[in-house]
């Protein structure tokens, strides 16, 4: 997938498309651990962009479909007419590598219907408020994951090979407390020396199609906390050798 378009650009942190998530910097902490997973190979017998293949990948239904879609939307540039490239909402502003689109007919994130999706590396997922996506947690069998720097949960459709239906909370409080950690404080943002909320409103639910292990998930997760502290000391570093500002 190419991202010179649609890209959201308010931090230096960049995101692959052969990561496993949860990212801004905390997708990071638990991506890098991962190994790069092989690009989604597009089927011989090309599958229709429609609203219901688009609810096939977004429910871990279709990795066929999401060749289409990844072909069409960022390397031809050519939407269909029931998809159309969207601003991210207040609650996703400031997360890296997200591509929002605005979506018409009957498209749904297991069952929960949805006029928005949006793909982050190889995550495709649609925002919810918390109540819908709990609804789907549970019904889904999703278990939280040992992150104890923000919430995400898991069900790995193939243990071996993924992929993963899960769910996770906006990633923009950590990568606030990683800048206050860093810098002492964050002038950008007024909530800088507050800490993340333990309970946000909204949680992106979909599918993570990175060809991953159940295993290999779990020890990113439980060395997330480790890395964004290293990422931590790494930017403080670079500030006190004047290689690094805070944001302004």
């Amino acid at each position: 997938m190419d991202h010179r378009h649609h890209r959201a650009t308010t931090s230096p942190t960049r995101f692959t498309l052969r990561r496993f998530p949860v990212r801004a910097m905390v997708a990071v902490a638990v991506a890098s651990a991962l190994a790069a997973s092989p690009a989604v190979a597009q089927s011989e017998h090309e599958v229709l962009p429609t609203p219901a293949s688009l609810t096939q990948v977004l429910s871990c239904q279709s990795r066929d479909a999401l060749g289409t879609f990844a072909e069409l939307l960022f390397l031809q540039y050519r939407p269909p007419a029931w998809m159309r490239p969207s601003k991210l909402p207040k609650a996703l502003d400031g997360m890296i590598g997200l591509y929002g689109f605005a979506v018409e007919g009957n498209v749904s994130v297991f069952e929960e219907p949805v006029d928005h999706v949006y793909f982050m590396s190889d995550w495709v997922v649609a925002l919810l408020p918390r109540a819908s996506a709990e609804r789907v947690i549970a019904a889904q069998k999703m278990t939280r994951a040992p992150i104890a720097i923000t919430e995400q949960y898991y069900r790995f459709v193939d243990p071996e090979t993924g992929p993963m239906i899960g769910g996770f909370a906006p990633t923009v409080d950590a990568m606030a407390k990683m800048l206050v950690d860093a810098f002492g404080g964050d002038p950008a943002a007024k909530s800088a020396k507050v800490p993340p909320s333990t309970d946000p409103k909204m949680l992106l639910v979909g599918c993570n199609y990175a060809v991953a292990s159940q295993e290999d998930f779990l020890d990113a997760a439980r060395g997330a906390e480790d890395t964004m502290r290293k990422a931590g000391a790494d930017i403080r570093r670079m500030a006190e050798e004047g290689e690094a500002r805070p944001p302004r």
